[in-house]
């Protein structure tokens, strides 16, 4: 079975002026246009790792098609064009990530794996340890989610469980919203809160409820911000032995939790460097899952692999890339619909503006805007300038979850916004930096309902006109 990415021949890098295509008709040039407006630009550390990022974008134009069996592995490496020593490169990776499984004797090949969240969370506390990051983000962040899903309840008229559910009202609450894209996000917070030890998510509370059933957003957000309590200034930093916790939560010693034990002890400047035998044979661990292990960080572009006595080495904190493509493959592989994840998109954006201009008026640096060129009505425009906009909620986490949101719904629905309404959220767009600039929340407050009036339109209305148009 094709993969419907074409990486090269025999293991060579194609020539630059070759233009690759999906079987579904989306070039490789217009894929990374999504994925540097999206996921930010990856740069493939080799051939091996140019070829994951191929294999994962394919499969997410098909919807991350879990347990769909892609072939013999021979298949595979030729459809690829790869060489041997590439190609093992490729499924190390792969596989240890929970992206890919292999299987091997009779019936056996390559199929489509499903990333667990618990290997998504330890991969988002490692990224923000790095960053610097502190509690206060996460806590911050699972403020949003509660305020989206309550926000989507009384849209919906959903009435609030009679009974307490020991999971957290949250949960109960996204789960009878029936979109399960909320549903995942509130279980990644959650997992995220937990991990952490940074608060509690109540079962109930009556003054919230009462405010549900009432259809009083005003009284509901109130009563969310009191059970948040305040967001500490001085929260401590997220340390990397969190993102260790989070990978052995899955149960199993995999090549993900040794990943942040190496990057643990990485950061650490007296740490001694060494080969991946040495590593193995100090925490007991096979050649195989080290091996692994310092692919993953290689991939996601955190250290850089050396071979013989030199080991590997931290690189600094980049972009948070590799958590971008592990988060969206997984929002892929729970059956959401681009409904569901637009839903989820329209409501996490509309609060990206409106912590900005609350960081601005709080006395903090003020964003500097007017050097940045303002897109016009493209559609991929508009993301790059969506992408600034999260930038300058300074919530790193919020700008990780609506960037893996965003490339799942592109590459599942092929359009992030119906034309009609590229130039009006546009217009939107630029009116919410003149907003952040001058430090107006009424007036930010009033543009993001607006926009999510418009995120929010029913969908039929394009369907139709893109049916028709063809």
């Amino acid at each position: 079975m094709s993969m419907g990415v074409h990486v090269g021949h025999g293991g060579r890098k194609p020539h630059a002026a070759t233009t690759a295509r999906l079987h579904l008709g989306t070039t490789i040039d217009e894929l990374q246009r999504i994925s540097t407006c999206m996921i930010g630009a990856p740069v493939p550390a080799s051939l091996a790792h140019q070829a994951v990022i191929g294999m994962e974008m394919s499969l997410l134009r098909q919807g991350w098609p879990v347990g769909r069996a892609l072939g013999a592995l021979p298949d595979v490496r030729k459809q690829l064009g790869l060489g041997r020593p590439a190609f093992r490169e490729a499924i190390t990776v792969l596989e240890a990530r929970g992206l890919l499984d292999v299987r091997r004797g009779p019936g056996g090949g390559l199929f489509v794996g499903a990333p667990a969240l618990e290997d998504v969370v330890g991969a988002v506390l490692m990224y923000l340890a790095l960053a610097g990051e502190t509690a206060a983000c996460i806590v911050e962040f699972r403020l949003v989610v509660w305020r989206m899903v309550v926000s989507a309840a009384i849209q919906r008229g959903v009435v609030p469980s009679a009974h307490a559910d020991p999971r957290g009202f949250a949960i109960d609450l996204a789960e009878r919203t029936r979109n399960p894209t909320m549903v995942l996000l509130v279980q990644l917070v959650d997992m995220l809160v937990r991990t952490t030890a940074c608060g509690d998510t109540p079962d109930s509370n009556a003054a919230l409820d009462a405010a549900i059933r009432d259809g009083d957003l005003s009284a509901a957000h109130a009563r969310l911000d009191e059970l948040a309590g305040p967001i500490a200034a001085d929260a401590p930093i997220i340390a990397l032995d969190f993102a260790e916790r989070a990978f052995s939560l899955s149960g199993r010693k995999s090549a993900m939790a040794l990943a942040a034990r190496l990057t643990h002890e990485l950061s650490d400047r007296s740490a001694t460097q060494e080969a991946e035998w040495q590593t193995a044979e100090r925490l007991g661990y096979t050649d195989a899952v080290v091996r692994q292990a310092r692919r993953i960080l290689q991939d996601f572009g955190l250290v850089r692999c050396r071979q013989g006595r030199r080991g590997a080495e931290l690189a600094p904190p980049t972009a948070p890339t590799g958590v971008i493509r592990l988060l969206a493959p997984c929002l892929m592989a729970s059956a959401m619909s681009p409904l569901d994840e637009r839903e989820a998109i329209s409501f996490l954006l509309g609060y990206a503006p409106v912590l900005a201009v609350r960081r601005g008026t709080a006395g903090g640096a003020a964003p500097v805007v007017r050097s940045i060129p303002l897109p016009g009505p493209d559609a991929f425009e508009v993301l790059t300038l969506e992408n600034h906009l999260l930038e300058m909620s300074g919530n790193s986490l919020l700008a990780i979850v609506v960037r893996s949101l965003g490339v799942a719904n592109i590459l599942a629905a092929g359009d992030p916004l119906p034309p009609g309404d590229v130039c009006e959220v546009d217009e939107i767009n630029r009116s919410l930096l003149q907003a952040i600039e001058r430090g107006d929340a009424a007036a930010v407050d009033t543009l993001t309902r607006a926009k999510l009036a418009i995120m929010q339109r029913p969908a039929v209305r394009h369907c139709g006109r893109m049916q028709g148009r063809s």
